[in-house]
């Protein structure tokens, strides 16, 4: 009786362990094709604790240019566009030029010591924007925030590097981005909803929140990655990049390239006001543009790993160059919803594969320098930009008009990337599939 009563469980017992042997199997199998698969569990732990930091600065920072120039009745200050790109080119510029020193103490210091040197005061400065009122204390606090995090990026793109296979590497910076973009679509609507019931300061309270857990998470799980011999800064190591003729050219458009991007989330989110949009509109469309990264991110990066980095940037170029072209005729959410989906689809192609194309580049012993000096060129790009976006948007009576502007721009672009794809095949590295 009792081994009859027995049998049904055992039956039950074998078919769990059958459905998990399946659900396992299936998992390896997806996370192979996608790339994933024979990664770290640092790899992993790493991408969360980016997503954690995603989250936390998208709740709040793209709504601060909207809390400086938005009208007072809707709970902005009402400063003048043309200060808040002076404050936005500010901290760009800021961030940008300590990269070159952050690189250097990234490669002679460790990875994880500077990441955790950038967050701690993070979680100051971000709280310190709930309490600012005036415009200088604005300034002073972005351009700091935009020194320290100068720490970060280099350090956190290279510890990928370090821990990563150079044939998975835009694998792995394809999901960094995809599930950075995860904290991107989930913090952009939170921010919106709270910034329209609560108002604007207290959106940085929220970001420090999960700035701190990013920090705390990082000291207690995060090992430090450095290979041990890294080469000494000096002028002759710092000569032998510019020398890089295929880095310095991709540098040099890819800061032409942020001229034009870094606009989609700084002044993109005063226009929406300007055309009538609650907060909240922007927050979700910018979360629509989340959730195609989310789930377009591994098709479209199996597509771009075919065709190669270089061929990928001419594509996406011309997706930044049509989507800001349309935005001068756009007058309703469906007609913003769509250019928005054009610069995503260029954003999802362009990022992941020109950090891979970076890493693939640099010599082990100075990645953090290669990641630094390419944050160097985007930086310049993105800063210079929002003064004069701003600048020319403050004087324009038809305010759509500056959207053609960055459009015809952003064609005028295109033809550097062609000649990047034409030196990049004639000097082809092993270091680096163009």
């Amino acid at each position: 009786m009792l081994g009859f009563v027995a049998v049904p469980f055992l039956k039950k017992d074998e078919s769990r362990e059958v459905s998990n042997r399946r659900r396992k199997f299936w998992v390896s199998r997806l996370s192979s094709k996608a790339g994933f698969s024979g990664l770290s569990s640092q790899v992993y732990i790493l991408v969360f604790l980016g997503f954690l930091f995603s989250l936390g600065r998208n709740i709040a920072f793209p709504y601060l240019a909207m809390f400086l120039a938005g009208k007072t009745q809707n709970g902005g200050l009402g400063f003048d566009s043309s200060l808040v790109g002076l404050m936005l080119m500010a901290g760009g510029l800021a961030s940008t030029f300590s990269l070159p020193f952050t690189g250097s103490l990234c490669d002679r210091f460790g990875r994880k010591i500077m990441m955790m040197s950038s967050l701690i005061p993070q979680v100051l400065l971000t709280i310190g924007f709930a309490y600012a009122h005036a415009y200088p204390e604005f300034l002073l606090l972005y351009a700091t925030l935009g020194i320290v995090m100068a720490l970060f990026d280099p350090a956190y793109g290279a510890m990928i590097a370090d821990l990563v296979q150079p044939e998975k590497r835009e694998q792995v910076y394809g999901l960094n981005y995809m599930i950075g973009n995860v904290g991107f679509m989930a913090g952009l609507p939170i921010g919106g909803l709270i910034a329209s019931m609560s108002g604007y300061s207290v959106l940085y309270f929220y970001a420090a929140i999960f700035v701190s857990a990013a920090a705390v998470g990082l000291g207690l799980l995060i090992k430090e990655s450095k290979p041990r011999e890294t080469a000494r800064a000096s002028s002759p190591i710092v000569a032998s990049i510019f020398r890089d003729r295929v880095f310095i050219l991709f540098c040099f458009m890819g800061a032409l390239t942020n001229v034009v991007y870094s606009q989609l989330y700084s002044l993109l989110s005063v226009y929406t006001e300007h055309v009538g949009f609650e907060p909240y509109i922007f927050g979700i469309l910018s979360s629509i543009a989340g959730a195609m990264v989310v789930t377009l991110q591994i098709p479209i990066r199996l597509g771009t790993v075919r065709i190669g980095p270089t061929k990928a940037f001419i594509i996406a170029q011309a997706l930044f160059a049509a989507g800001f072209t349309y935005f001068m005729v756009a007058a309703n959410f469906s007609q913003f919803l769509v250019a928005i989906a054009v610069l995503t689809l260029g954003e999802i192609i362009f990022f992941p594969a020109s950090s891979a194309f970076v890493a693939n580049l640099a010599p082990e012993d100075m990645r953090g320098r290669y990641m630094a000096l390419m944050g160097l060129f985007f930086g310049i790009g993105g800063s210079t930009a929002s003064l004069t976006v701003f600048s020319i948007y403050g004087v324009l009576a038809n305010k759509s008009l500056i959207w053609g502007i960055w459009g015809t721009l952003g064609f005028a672009i295109l033809p550097g990337y062609l000649l990047l794809l034409r030196i990049a095949g004639r000097n082809k590295s092993v270091r680096t599939n163009v």
